[in-house]
């Protein structure tokens, strides 16, 4: 059953949150489990929605996926993998998009895979093409069929040379899933190189893969018949810890985020002090606070790693319909992310959105008639009102907004925000936010 979030905006959020494993890496991890020959211990992993769905996913397919119940740490044995039903892999996927990053290990172990039609946040195109494409150079054969597509290899996938004309994370993620196990040696250029990437990158070399970066965006990867399993500590979540640094902005709050980690955030740290807010950087995380002052409005664009990532963009507009003064954002990364604005305007916001590129990064969606710049003028007095959460950001940004707008906030839709953050609702109760979680009717 859906819930309701009532909140009652206005006060300052302060205390300590504590931040675990990417959501953008331990899906993938636990997908990992599959290519090997033996169980693997994945450590340092979030309650969240995504692994939920992949827990489920894994096991249909045969493995054994045990919890610690005093650490939380995963146990997961791939021995006995096999075939699951296309009607129990559509019933569990739900609307995730990690069925397709399945593929290539379960053609490694099993010979074949099926994968559901496909859904996800609706932040914009995010066609499965490139991971078809991907498959089919590896020598798969891809067979759409009712509800799903089914793909094979019946002489095992082979090493391949690979150009992405993007630097697709899901992509480079199933380039690798898929490589590491392939026969002979595969060349990845235009790769992303995130650190969610090569976190990655790291468990499957504990497994046994031979991988190398260049620094020119190139992977390669040296196929191997047989990888064993891994014990790994996730990489903590990145993203989670820049909408608690955002909501700190937004309320006038103090919030220390234990786990949050400097080299992984510099990017988003320096924007965060251009914007004037305030932080105190530790070995076991970061304290993000509003200094009292006037906030800054700055240009902003996001680009893929080392740039600004698309995932802070929405949570950091919200601080900056606090800022004085007028402040731009390309969006060069999604091209509909800017939907989440229409009831930031509602409450007060003042906000354009723009067809043109406002920026000087290189962008996809220039003359396409996408919606992927902001202008944002400040400060603006928000105020509560009914919000629909459209994904998963967006609805966390809309959260940080009602937590700072003067009167009450219904918020439905509140489940995708379950998918990347954990617990939420309880760091918010423990942060003094005053809300209620009802029913919906």
């Amino acid at each position: 059953m859906s819930s309701v979030l009532t909140i009652r905006g206005g006060v300052p959020l302060t205390g300590r949150v504590t931040v675990r494993g990417a959501k953008n890496l331990v899906p993938k991890a636990m997908v990992a489990a599959l290519l090997g020959n033996e169980p693997s211990v994945l450590r340092n992993v979030p309650e969240i929605k995504d692994v939920e769905v992949v827990t489920s996913l894994l096991q249909l397919h045969g493995v054994t996926v045990e919890k610690d119940p005093l650490t939380g740490d995963l146990t997961l044995d791939p021995t006995n993998a096999k075939t699951a039903s296309h009607t129990a892999i559509d019933a569990h996927a739900g609307d995730s998009r990690i069925p397709i990053l399945l593929c290539g290990p379960l053609i490694h172990a099993i010979g074949e895979a099926f994968i559901p039609d496909l859904g996800g946040c609706k932040i914009g195109d995010r066609p499965i093409d490139y991971h078809l494409n991907v498959l089919r150079q590896f020598g798969a054969v891809v067979e759409k069929r009712p509800g799903g597509i089914h793909i094979s290899a019946p002489g095992g996938l082979k090493g391949a040379k690979i150009s992405l004309p993007y630097p697709s994370v899901g992509a480079t993620e199933q380039v690798l899933l898929s490589a590491t196990r392939a026969e002979g040696i595969t060349e990845l250029s235009g790769a992303a190189t995130e650190p969610e990437i090569v976190d990655l990158i790291a468990v499957l070399q504990k497994m046994g893969a031979i991988i190398s970066v260049q620094t020119d965006r190139t992977i390669r990867i040296e196929g191997v018949p047989d990888l064993g399993g891994y014990n790994h500590r996730a990489l903590s979540d990145r993203n989670e810890s820049a909408s608690w640094a955002s909501a700190a902005l937004v309320t006038r709050g103090d919030i220390f985020v234990e786990g949050a980690t400097q080299r992984d955030m510099m990017t988003f740290l320096n924007t965060y002090r251009k914007v004037g807010g305030g932080m105190d950087i530790g070995d076991d995380g970061i304290r993000f606070y509003h200094k009292g002052g006037k906030l800054n409005p700055l240009v902003l664009e996001t680009d893929v790693h080392p740039g600004f990532m698309t995932d802070w963009q929405q949570p950091l507009i919200v601080a900056l319909t606090q800022a004085e003064g007028v402040s731009i954002v390309h969006e060069t990364v999604y091209e509909n992310r800017f939907g989440f604005t229409d009831a930031l305007i509602r409450m007060g916001a003042n906000i354009q959105v723009h067809r043109e590129c406002l920026g000087s990064v290189p962008c996809r969606f220039g003359q396409r008639n996408f919606l992927h710049s902001a202008v944002i003028s400040g400060p603006a007095q928000l105020t509560g009102t009914d919000i629909d959460v459209p994904d998963l950001r967006g609805g966390f940004s809309h959260l940080i907004a009602a937590l700072a707008a003067n009167g009450t906030s219904r918020v439905t839709g509140i489940d995708i925000i379950n998918r990347g953050y954990e617990r939420f609702t309880e760091k918010l109760a423990g942060l003094g936010a005053d809300f209620d979680i009802t029913a919906a009717e």
